[in-house]
């Protein structure tokens, strides 16, 4: 199964969680495409010496993930040396950060903390952060001359064959 290839379905209700857990599939498809296709020079590109690298960045939102991971699972999720295996390890915790929220309500929502301040901090610290990310790696895809696959990012579908 190729995680996030396409958008999961929406959740049937709207409450906390499941707004997160839209988010998350947003950020897992945008994830999933922007990086979809990359190769070694593409990974060690660099638009400019004091910009991060696409494979930093990759890095970098690893760290954002597992942070939402840690915050919410409990436990850590190993970070893998070779970058494809870091790209693969995003989105399962992706994933899995997704079956988690669906089987919560509000309350238990409510009970989330990250770094001692409530769930709100997820939004606005590492997903909006991861989210950023994922744009850079597109712009930088462009400026690599490797642009990103054109999924359609409005209703979660794969590039067209």
């Amino acid at each position: 199964m190729d995680l996030f290839d396409e958008v999961p379905d929406y959740p049937h209700e709207i409450s906390g969680a499941t707004i997160l857990v839209r988010l998350l599939d947003g950020l897992g498809f945008r994830f999933r495409w922007s990086t979809e296709g990359l190769d070694e020079d593409d990974f060690s590109f660099r638009p400019a010496p004091d910009c991060m690298s696409i494979e930093e960045l990759v890095r970098h939102i690893w760290g954002l993930v597992n942070w939402v991971y840690i915050s919410m699972m409990n436990k850590s999720y190993e970070r893998a040396e070779d970058v494809y295996l870091v790209r693969k390890a995003i989105l399962e915790m992706i994933f899995a950060l997704r079956g988690a929220l669906l089987s919560m309500d509000d309350e238990d929502l409510e009970a989330v903390r990250i770094d001692n301040r409530p769930f709100w901090h997820i939004v606005n610290g590492p997903i909006a952060d991861a989210l950023t990310h994922v744009g850079q790696i597109n712009s930088f895809r462009r400026l690599a001359g490797n642009p990103t696959p054109k999924a359609n990012v409005f209703v979660g579908l794969p590039p067209k064959e």
